[in-house]
């Protein structure tokens, strides 16, 4: 076997190591990830649900808040209707005395009328009081009608008085039977506030168990990515020993299996049908929740063309939710460089592929959580994310 012979054979040795070794390295990596996506996504998930308990608490205590308001107004007039019969039982009270007062009056003055002696007709003859004697009976008469009168109208004043005293009753047993019903909802409005304050608690309990597993799994990620390099690097370097001393110089990324190291520089643009950027790095509201944007959103048309920013390995090419990514490529550059490219419709690369700097990769896309069209851009050092726009 001539030398030429042995170094293709090396060559095509050296390519499937790397090639086996970039699936390995690819699948730790990408297992960490997915695992980090799914800690993220059970983040999101669980923060939805804090809202809506959060929501429905907001809710419930308007609920007890107008109650109160509605218990209030019925106390306030039960108070009123318990004046109102106070006055109205003086006013019986009164009313009673009255008619006992002209029963009385009534009675002695038929009494004084029947215990009077009636004169005779001859004594009124001869005494010329006939006249007089017919005046003071018709006068009698008169009066004692008068009297029974006014106590027929007192005693109809007094039963009026009754009548109204009984619907006010009435109205008032209503009004408590009202405020005691309030009372009862309110009572199990409060019980619901309490058990959705709990639920709330283990909630919040479990998105910091979420968090935590993201946190260690973004770890384990970047000690993943780190071994990758450690290998990627172990391999070129033993790739430029096999073909060193020959005139055909071995490059791992023209070989497609290994990248070149990444040493610092621009990258490029990953989308270069749009310069818009609709999200910058930071701080931001979404879907009414304040988060933290760990790349940059550029507005782009569905199906426009993403690029590659650099040369490098893909270790990731997931199509799916993805914690909220949707389809979406991680591409490790070397040196701890990795950038990310999310929302995609599709995905041109897999895992394990090298690609290069401006290479075509995947189109625009608004998949996972995404509120329209547009490529969602990261880039990651040693795992963790940094303003992008300090490196493109």
């Amino acid at each position: 076997m001539n030398k030429l012979t042995k170094f293709i054979s090396s060559l095509v040795f050296i390519a499937i190591i790397c090639s086996v070794g970039a699936k390995v390295w690819a699948e730790d990596s990408t297992y960490y990830q997915n695992k980090q996506n799914e800690a993220i996504q059970n983040s999101q998930e669980t923060q939805q649900q804090i809202d809506s308990v959060e929501g429905e608490i907001d809710g419930v205590l308007q609920e007890v808040a107008n109650l109160n308001s509605s218990i209030l107004e019925y106390e306030g007039q039960i108070q009123q209707l318990n004046q109102q019969l106070t006055e109205l039982e003086q006013s019986i009270t009164q009313k009673e005395e009255e008619l006992t007062e002209k029963r009385q009056m009534l009675e002695n003055r038929l009494v004084a009328m029947y215990m009077e002696k009636e004169p005779t007709f001859l004594d009124v003859v001869l005494s010329g009081n006939l006249m007089n004697f017919i005046s003071n009976q018709d006068m009698i008469k008169q009066i004692a009608s008068y009297d029974n009168k006014l106590i027929i109208e007192v005693e109809e004043l007094k039963n009026s008085l009754e009548n109204e005293k009984l619907q006010v009753e009435n109205v008032k047993a209503e009004k408590e039977e009202k405020s005691r019903e309030l009372q009862t909802l309110k009572q199990e409005k409060e019980e619901k506030v309490a058990n959705l304050t709990e639920e709330q608690k283990e909630l919040e309990a479990k998105l910091s168990e979420y968090k935590s597993q993201a946190e260690q799994y973004a770890e384990l990620e970047r000690q993943a990515i780190a071994k990758e390099e450690a290998a990627r690097k172990a391999a070129a370097a033993k790739n430029s020993s096999s073909s060193s001393g020959s005139s055909n110089s071995y490059s791992g990324s023209s070989a497609g299996v290994v990248s070149a190291p990444y040493t610092g520089g621009k990258l490029g643009w990953p989308c270069p049908s749009s310069s818009r950027i609709t999200s910058p790095y930071g701080y931001r509201i979404l879907f009414g929740v304040r988060d933290f944007h760990t790349g940059i959103d550029i507005g782009a048309t569905t199906g426009s063309n993403i690029c590659a920013a650099e040369s490098g390995t893909v270790i990731l090419a997931n199509y799916g939710w993805n914690g909220g990514y949707g389809n979406y490529i991680i591409i490790n550059h070397g040196n701890g460089i990795t950038t990310r490219y999310a929302h995609a419709s599709q995905l041109y690369v897999s895992a394990g592929q090298t690609v290069s700097k401006g290479q075509v990769i995947a189109a625009v896309g608004t998949t996972g959580n995404s509120t329209g069209p547009h490529l969602h851009f990261e880039v990651r050092v040693n795992g963790s994310h940094t303003n992008p726009l300090n490196y493109l």
